[in-house]
């Protein structure tokens, strides 16, 4: 159980990613030499093709196109948008900020989408002001669309779900835990919003899982192993179903894109499952985790207290995935004192292995080097 399971998957060199830039600079260039000569663009359509490049990662071509749209009309709400969400991308939250807040000003009870990016930006308080502001206009808008049903009519999407509205209370209650943990009623109203959120979507694994972190805050262990066991059941027998091609889902047969979390709350859910002695499943989860991106050093240290709290026959695996936490840590100057500390005490309980182990462990670690080397001559060249 959680051995040398792992596995790279597959992705452009560096050398492919330039190719792809020069080619969009190129396409930027002919359609700029091209609105000299033609009717100009509308902003319509120069925001589809920055939403284009961005769905290529092409920020920096994105960015010029925002950049014109605005230069065009600078009120314009998908232009400021858009341009909101590309600065998220680019690392600038306070310029994105400022985007979506002059959203606010034009259009202050029309579209969600702004506040639950407000959210995300602020803290504290108005934080869940603004995430409250955009749960009062997305009830509002589910109204409406039961109300005309149009969805069910047309057979289109619904342009607000369940699952928006239960993210937005999960993302209060996320705040009551921490930012305004200290708040007079902070327990009561996070208990609130957390029920809120299971209510409104019962298939949401997020409001269980935060269920399950309040109630181990309560040392109601029991619970919320349940809670976490039900969590879990929403999502992972189908991811490792088409993990290992076992069903076709017809609408997505990707396991990754199939996960409803992302990858920081599947983290949180390894550490409550380890938290409530779930073990196997917290392997599990990680595992997928690893497949995704195994370069992220707290994922390998979670495999490898999984493997040590299982007891004498994992301590050799959990032996192999501390080692390879720690070296990961050196090689990418992961600095996490507490994390460090507790991968050394748990390599100090187990000991060094024999001789038959440390000869597997040795070659399980020359696969990997391999493969990371291979990369980082692909990304040199």
């Amino acid at each position: 159980m959680g051995k040398n399971k792992f596995k790279r998957q597959p992705g452009a060199t560096l050398d492919d990613r330039r190719k792809v830039l020069r080619e969009a600079r190129k396409q930027f260039a002919a359609e700029s030499a091209k609105t000299k000569t033609s009717p100009q663009y509308s902003v319509d359509q120069l925001l589809d093709k920055a939403e284009d490049c961005i769905n290529r990662f092409e920020y920096e071509i994105a960015q010029k196109f925002c950049q014109r749209a605005l230069e065009i009309e600078a009120d314009n709400i998908r232009a400021l948008e858009t341009t909101g969400t590309l600065l998220l991308e680019l690392g600038n939250p306070e310029s994105a900020k400022q985007c979506f807040g002059r959203v606010v000003e034009i259009s202050p009870d029309k579209g969600h989408e702004k506040y639950m990016y407000l959210g995300q930006l602020f803290e504290g308080a108005q934080a869940v002001e603004c995430y409250q502001k955009g749960i009062e206009l997305m009830l509002k808008e589910k109204e409406n669309q039961q109300a005309l049903e149009v969805a069910a009519a047309c057979g289109g999407p619904q342009s607000v779900t369940d699952s928006d509205i239960s993210g937005a209370y999960s993302a209060i209650a996320e705040l009551y835990m921490t930012d305004l943990c200290f708040e007079d009623e902070a327990e009561s109203k996070c208990k609130t919003f957390i029920e809120k959120a299971i209510d409104i979507d019962k298939e949401n694994p997020e409001g269980y899982q935060l269920m399950a972190s309040f109630l181990l805050s309560k040392d109601d262990k029991e619970n919320a192993k349940d809670v976490m066991k039900k969590s879990v059941s929403l999502w992972l027998p189908k991811f490792k179903a088409l993990d290992k091609g076992e069903v076709t889902d017809q609408e997505n047969t990707d396991p990754v894109e199939a996960v409803p979390l992302g990858y920081d709350t599947r983290i949180s859910t390894t550490k409550i499952l380890i938290e409530v002695d779930e073990y196997e499943t917290a392997i599990d989860v990680a595992e997928g985790l690893l497949d995704e991106n195994d370069e992220v050093p707290q994922v390998w240290y979670l495999i490898g207290w999984a493997n040590f709290s299982m007891g004498e026959d994992y301590k050799s695996n959990a032996r192999y995935y501390l080692e390879k936490c720690k070296k990961l840590c050196a090689k990418l100057k992961y600095e996490d004192e507490e994390l460090l500390k507790h991968v050394d005490e748990l390599l100090s309980d187990i000991g060094p292995g024999d001789e038959d182990e440390e000869d597997d462990r040795k070659n399980g670690q020359e696969e990997v080097e391999i493969e990371s080397d291979s990369d980082e001559e692909n990304m040199e060249h």
